[in-house]
């Protein structure tokens, strides 16, 4: 699974990285227009085109029926009836390729969440490192060490919450840095990526977790951890990004959706697509 994160997290990097120091919007109206591209060309090739543009036809033409017939109780009731069947025939012939799309979107939403779901900590600010241990770690008996890069303090002692089976540490930027955290658990030693970037727009990585195919597809910022890690979960709790327009926040996935739904809607007559 972490190649195939990494050849799609690749492409996302190669589209947006021109955006970098530019308003994040940018970057997600063309991330967008892309997607939609995407989708008609999968929709027009995966869909029977004929039987949507059929179905829809015979949707319209019901529903101009029962308008017609609105006081004829016995041809409104067979007209229903046929417009209900109709209108199950547009779904089923919508079935294929939303299946089709759906793995694509997905691991693309994954990737795009590492550049619009948060931002990187100012100097000043404090977040915290979370560190989840699998259930057979007594966390209260573990030998804990935090090594931090030059431009992030330790800003608190580690503390062990025993029901969660976890250990979590303060942290403050101080400067930017490109090195990585180095947590110690009884001498073994496991890096977690730290973000000080100051560009408008940049890839982000919160989460590293433990080898697990559903979990990669969700977290696929850094290489997972070897399955037999007494980690679960690194985790750093960044602040979360908001798209500013009009002073309206928007949150990413928002956006994304509501610009590709747009650009789709609009492009699909020129590519002559039936929907």
């Amino acid at each position: 699974m972490w190649w195939l994160n990494w050849i799609v997290g690749f492409v996302v990097q190669i589209i947006l990285l021109p955006f970098a120091r530019m308003n994040p919007w940018m970057g997600m109206i063309v991330i967008s227009l892309l997607t939609a591209l995407l989708m008609l060309f999968i929709y027009k090739k995966t869909s029977n085109q004929a039987g949507i543009k059929q179905a829809k036809d015979r949707i319209k033409a019901y529903i101009l029926e029962m308008r017609l017939f609105q006081n004829d109780f016995k041809t409104l009731l067979a007209t229903q009836k046929d417009l209900f069947l109709a209108n199950a025939r547009y779904l089923a012939y919508n079935f294929k390729p939303l299946l089709v799309m759906i793995v694509p979107i997905f691991l693309l939403l994954a990737q795009m969440n590492l550049w619009f779901g948060y931002r990187s900590p100012q100097p000043g600010e404090t977040f915290l490192l979370k560190v989840r241990f699998i259930k057979a770690m007594e966390v209260d008996k573990l030998n804990l060490d935090l090594e931090a890069p030059l431009g992030v303090v330790v800003d608190s002692p580690v503390l062990r919450i025993i029901d969660e089976n976890e250990a979590d540490w303060r942290l403050k930027i101080e400067g930017e840095t490109s090195q990585p955290l180095v947590i110690s658990v009884n001498g073994e030693r496991y890096l977690k990526e730290i973000s000080t970037a100051r560009n408008s727009l940049s890839r982000i990585s919160t989460v590293r977790i433990k080898k697990n195919l559903w979990q990669e597809l969700l977290y696929p910022g850094e290489k997972p951890l070897p399955a037999d890690s007494c980690i679960q979960k690194i985790e750093l709790v960044y602040p979360e990004q908001r798209l500013v327009f009009l002073g309206i926040k928007f949150q990413w996935l928002v956006a994304y959706f509501l610009l590709s739904i747009i650009f789709g809607i609009t492009l699909k007559g020129w590519f002559r697509v039936e929907i």
